[in-house]
């Protein structure tokens, strides 16, 4: 259900199914493990497979991210994950340098930037899912209004108008709904973002860069994971909102 007021959209949150996972690790799933019972070993060896996909598809960052890992659950370390350290850190030794260029030239900055990409591409799907849903709830209402209330009816019709109904005013309520976030860009901006995350979801390889890590462990990296709802944001509907 699309809700009637502003709220924001975490920069890195990825779905539980989205790569036919159940109960992948958001981040609120860390709860989750204490709850997995005798089933607890699996559950470990699962989240670490799943680091291991994405330091082998070019994750850098789920390298340590898996040592961050044991070492918060108190798990061994497999032999994958030291050969993948010992790379590593012989890499750094070296002074190797990324190859990419530009603003994703660095490993945390390519991190960050996927982070973006992905809170500008999850709100226009969000956004897209409410255009429909309140479509059918204001043909409903018009259809038959008995013990709706006519504040209530002017509310739905009201966000359904600001909402619309093409994809490019999605993009035009992403940019309004970003607002003050990492993510925020132009309804160009959040276009761009929106149709690279959908190309990249197509191949397997590309699409792990968009798989959620440890907020702990992205706070050591400088990344900082944004709350749905900013402190001192003012709640509000978001038909109020314009660009």
């Amino acid at each position: 259900m699309f809700p009637g007021k502003h709220t924001a959209i975490n920069a890195i949150i990825i779905p539980p199914d989205r790569f036919g996972q159940k109960g992948s690790f958001t981040w609120t799933g860390w709860h989750w493990m204490g709850d997995a019972g005798g089933r607890a070993t699996d559950v470990f060896q699962r989240e670490l497979n799943r680091l291991r996909v994405m330091a082998s598809n070019g994750i850098v960052a789920a390298v340590p991210a898996a040592l961050h890992f044991c070492q918060q659950w108190k798990q061994p370390v497999p032999d994958w994950l030291l050969a993948e350290s010992t790379e590593l850190l012989c890499s750094l030794l070296k002074g190797d340098e990324p190859k990419r260029r530009g603003r994703a030239s660095s490993h945390i900055a390519r991190l960050r930037q996927d982070g973006i990409d992905y809170s500008r591409w999850s709100t226009v799907i969000w956004q897209r899912e409410a255009q429909l849903d309140l479509l059918r709830q204001v043909e409903s209402i018009r259809a038959d209004d008995r013990g709706i209330s006519a504040a209530y009816r002017e509310d739905r019709e009201k966000l359904q108008a600001w909402l619309g109904t093409t994809l490019d005013r999605a993009f035009e309520c992403s940019t309004m709904i970003l607002e003050g976030t990492a993510a925020f860009g132009s309804p160009d901006a959040i276009k761009r973002s929106y149709f690279k995350v959908e190309r990249n979801m197509a191949i397997p390889k590309e699409a792990v860069r968009y798989s959620q890590l440890d907020p702990h462990f992205l706070r050591k990296l400088g990344i900082e994971w944004e709350p749905f709802v900013r402190p001192g944001r003012k709640l509000e509907p978001l038909y109020v909102l314009s660009l």
